[in-house]
């Protein structure tokens, strides 16, 4: 089972939700948020928070899944006459070219399809400059998180699309996702249970409203978003004439995100000609009281509150629409196969140093090991050649000197000396190949190993065997009987008559059991 984190590097909190990865699934483990300072540079603000969140064990993961903060990556929906993967490859960078306002060597951009059909493929890509990803992974990797993916705030939300239910919009209409942050809002569209047909980021969210809010009644930005968190609303929800003029405020600076999102939902329905049902919101400015409803009207759209999967609640809590971003982003660590987004701007000079990266940067010590090993090895088989020719040559003056005593001839090789010694003629010739000893210890051997038996009057010869044997009942002498045979040197066993005891407990017999080997080519002597 592996664990992955889904980073959240949001502008106002860091926020993470550690996935661990089962047979059946995923399943939460833990929820994670840190302050961000609100002073100095993106970077600096990034590199103050992420210690406290990895004091929590943020760190003690498999793999860990981020978004490109802020609004640096620009998303490009790009049409191509073909859907041929390899294609696509071949000819995006051309495509890409053109739309920048910078050289092409200084941007680093992936791509995923959004829509593909008989008449080609409509893309969707991100590029952002190389100069804001990599003082972001540098700082990710100074407290051992350095992400394996790097994907798009929008295109994550394909894993969420996933859980929603068919039933959630009618017919053929599709779903909006849009995660109101501090300063950047994030669209993802698509049918539910499919893929992100379409997706944006843009500036705007809580961070503007607070300032607004400030500006409105001459107060710290400070405290301006301490009142938003505990008093703020619209629409509907506004009561008061202190918070009607809040809410207006609100209103005020929420005009850029409605435009924005206008825009973002009719370019939808050009590419896609299919209706948008329904607009679902998440991140921490959904929580601001009567916000659905009020972009709802002003959309003439429905409109409510993202509602994560009910097997999240018990780590993550009812309501946790700011959590929505970084669960999104665990989901897409685990996910596998071919239905799996690609979009991963973790290529090229910024691609994850893998395990297998981190054996050939070590190339050096691993050969000088190998080589170390070698030699050992070398060493010890000629240590081992040498014990065993030592050994070989005690054995061959051993095997010399029975030899010489017995056949008055040395013989150092062994088949040899052995078929001299079973020669006609020889001093061995006349040891039999069986004993009484053997003969008694292949009987009582071959005995079932559970059977109670009794032998008595044992007479061995080395061609016969006759005892008397006592056992529970005639199927045990039966088991008996078929036990022996079995011995290939035992070829009869006869019983004779067989008697019971009194109390009819014990079984009594003579047997007479005749010994010849397959092997023996003539009956022994004496």
């Amino acid at each position: 089972m592996a664990r992955v984190l889904g980073l959240d590097l949001g502008s106002h909190t860091l926020k993470a939700v550690i996935v661990e990865t089962t047979y059946r699934g995923a399943t939460v483990k833990s929820w994670l948020t840190a302050p961000v300072p609100p002073d100095g540079t993106p970077i600096d603000r990034l590199k103050a928070a992420l210690p406290r969140l990895v004091e929590q064990g943020a760190a003690l993961v498999d793999s860990v899944v981020v978004s490109l903060p802020g609004t640096t990556l620009a998303t490009h929906p790009i049409s191509l006459p073909f859907s041929d993967p390899k294609k696509i490859e071949s000819t995006l960078a051309f495509e890409v070219e053109s739309q920048l306002p910078y050289d092409l060597d200084d941007a680093v951009f992936d791509h995923q399809v959004g829509i593909a059909d008989d008449k080609g493929a409509q893309l969707l890509v991100g590029v952002a400059r190389k100069t804001e990803l990599a003082p972001m992974l540098e700082a990710l990797r100074e407290v051992k998180l350095d992400p394996r993916i790097v994907t798009h705030a929008g295109l994550v939300y394909q894993s969420l699309l996933n859980t929603l239910p068919g039933t959630l919009v009618e017919g053929d209409a599709a779903v909006a996702i849009l995660d109101l942050g501090h300063e950047r809002c994030s669209v993802a569209i698509g049918k539910p249970g499919g893929a992100v047909e379409f997706a944006r980021t843009f500036a705007g969210g809580g961070w503007s409203l607070t300032r607004a809010l400030s500006n409105e009644f001459k107060i710290s930005l400070a405290d301006a978003q301490a009142w938003k968190e505990e008093h703020g609303a619209v629409g509907t929800e506004v009561v008061g004439a202190e918070a009607e003029r809040a809410g207006g405020a609100f209103m005020r600076a929420l005009q850029p995100v409605l435009r924005d999102l206008r825009s973002t939902l009719k370019s939808y329905n050009a590419r896609a000609h299919r209706p948008i049902g329904v607009l679902l919101l998440c991140g921490g400015t959904s929580k601001l009281r009567g916000i659905a409803e009020q972009l709802g009207r002003d959309l003439n759209l429905p409109c409510k509150l993202l509602e994560l999967p009910s097997e999240t609640r018990d780590a993550l809590g009812v309501g946790r629409q700011e959590a929505a971003q970084a669960y999104a982003l665990a989901l897409r660590g685990t996910a596998t196969g071919a239905k799996a987004p690609r979009f991963n701007l973790r290529r090229g000079e910024f691609g994850f140093k893998s395990d297998f990266d981190f054996a050939s940067d070590k190339l050096g010590q691993i050969a000088a090991f190998a080589v170390v090993l070698f030699v050992l090895l070398i060493a010890s088989g000629i240590v081992r050649n040498s014990v065993l020719e030592r050994r070989e040559k005690q054995v061959d003056a051993v095997l010399c000197d029975v030899t010489q005593r017995i056949l008055g001839k040395c013989e150092k090789d062994f088949t040899i000396a052995l078929s001299m010694l079973k020669g006609q003629g020889s001093p061995a010739a006349g040891i039999p190949p069986r004993t009484a000893a053997t003969l008694l210890a292949e009987l009582t051997s071959h005995v079932p190993p559970d059977m109670k038996v009794t032998f008595d009057q044992v007479v061995i010869d080395l061609d016969r065997i006759s005892l008397r044997s006592e056992t529970e009942n005639s199927k045990s002498l039966e088991e008996l009987i078929g036990a022996l045979k079995t011995y290939n040197c035992f070829k009869e066993v006869n019983e004779g008559r067989v008697e019971k005891s009194k109390d009819g407990t014990k079984v009594t017999t003579r047997l007479d059991i005749q010994v010849e080997c397959p092997t023996d080519v003539e009956a022994p002597q004496g």
